[in-house]
């Protein structure tokens, strides 16, 4: 705007500025940069070549007073945005002083393409301070929670056995919990301990009384000789239990047909004076994957409560189902009401006062099916009394003979 001042001047009855100006942009058509002049009278005095030989087409001039100025935003006929100023003046001439207004619009692009490019750095810089950011707490992250990681893994080496012990250099957020751990630990193996070494006792205890009763005659002395082996046999089953800690005992293919009818032999010779029928519906093909100490609990206890419960008959059946193997005994006595089944598998729960016992079998049987995967479940019989049923894992292999 200065610049076109400071070249304007008086001629021929008014005021007028060069045709070519030193700006460059100004002699361009089509430039987007152009600069009007208007008199305040008689409307436009002048215009740059950019604008007169370009065909663009700006909107009608502000009207401004001598001395004013006005900065806007306008477009051409074809939609070109523009920045204007405007600025009011009153040139003294030899008649008088006389209004006018001069004017300069440019394009809008140079500075939109300024502001994208300022955008798209601002963006791309803040973008990579972001990731750069990230990474670092990523990495700060790692580094903080490594201990934790390595705790962790600790840990697991203690629950496989490959370790025994927590004792190393640990962080101070650490520290406390290790030696909590440790602690613990310290206490489970004193306890094990404790365990073993009262089952050993109890072991060492038995085996002298068995012996002497293994060679004394009796009558029966078969049933006796078997009886006095399974006592062993479950000395020595819950001996291994205790000392491994867990249950990683392998477990055989158990047949059930030979184990149902010897327990059912026992207990027909017990209950001979009351005339129970104790029956059995059990395939020979059919073996259970299950210790054979542990199935002789199962069935056992179950046959035990149906004789005692039941008033003239016992019946014994497997089937083979997907799931496994289900075993169910029935009996004809008073059965247990639905509304006690849950109630009667808690250990020590009794629904039956008047009769002998602890009420731990049912309780038992349940963890001990547990532990193979499987479930007990309680109904009503074909007899009419209760229906004690028991899921187990079927054997994949065929089942071996019987051991005594």
């Amino acid at each position: 705007m200065l610049n076109l001042l400071s070249v304007a001047e008086w001629r021929d009855g008014g005021l007028v500025l060069p045709p070519a100006l030193s700006e460059a942009r100004y002699n361009r058509p089509g430039s987007g940069l152009y600069a009007r002049l208007f008199d305040g009278e008689k409307g436009l005095a002048w215009q740059s070549l950019s604008l007169s030989h370009s065909g663009v087409s700006l909107p009608a001039p502000l009207s401004m007073p001598p001395g004013g100025e006005a900065f806007d935003r306008i477009a051409t006929a074809e939609g070109a945005p523009l920045y204007r100023f405007t600025f009011g003046l009153l040139w003294e001439g030899p008649e008088g002083d006389v209004p006018y207004a001069l004017e300069v619009s440019f394009s809008q692009q140079p500075f939109q393409q300024e502001a994208r490019g300022f955008r798209r750095s601002l963006w791309l810089w803040l973008g990579g301070a972001t990731v750069a950011l990230l990474l670092l707490q990523m990495a700060l992250l790692r580094a903080a929670l490594a201990p934790l990681g390595r705790m962790a893994k600790a840990v697991e080496a203690l629950e496989r056995g490959e370790e025994g012990t927590l004792a190393r250099p640990w962080p101070l957020e650490l520290s406390g919990l290790a030696k909590n751990l440790e602690a613990l630990l310290a206490s489970e193996r004193a306890r094990q301990k404790r365990y073993r070494t009262t089952l050993d006792d109890l072991a060492h205890s038995l085996k002298t009384p068995l012996a002497i009763l293994r060679n004394t005659r009796r009558e029966d002395e078969g049933e006796r000789s078997t009886q006095l082996a399974r006592m062993e046999s479950i000395v020595a089953h819950h001996l291994k239990r205790a000392s491994l800690g867990t249950n990683p005992l392998t477990s055989d293919a158990v047949p059930l047909a030979s184990h149902g009818e010897r327990l059912l032999a026992g207990l027909r010779r017990l209950h001979a004076d009351r005339g129970l029928t104790l029956t059995a519906d059990l395939d020979p093909t059919l073996a259970v994957a299950v210790d054979e100490r542990d199935l002789y609990d199962i069935l056992g206890n179950l046959l035990d409560n149906a004789c005692k419960y039941g008033l003239s008959r016992v019946h014994l059946r497997a089937e083979g189902t997907a799931d496994g193997v289900k075993l169910w005994v029935e009996d004809d006595g008073p059965g247990i009401p639905e509304a006690l089944h849950g109630y009667v598998l808690t250990r020590g729960a009794r629904a039956d006062t008047a009769q002998q016992g602890q009420g731990i079998g049912l309780a038992m049987v349940t963890e001990r099916v547990a532990s193979y995967g499987g479930a007990l479940h309680i109904g009503t019989s074909a007899f009419g009394g209760a229906a004690v049923g028991v899921t187990l894992p079927r054997a994949s292999r065929p089942a071996p003979e019987s051991r005594a």
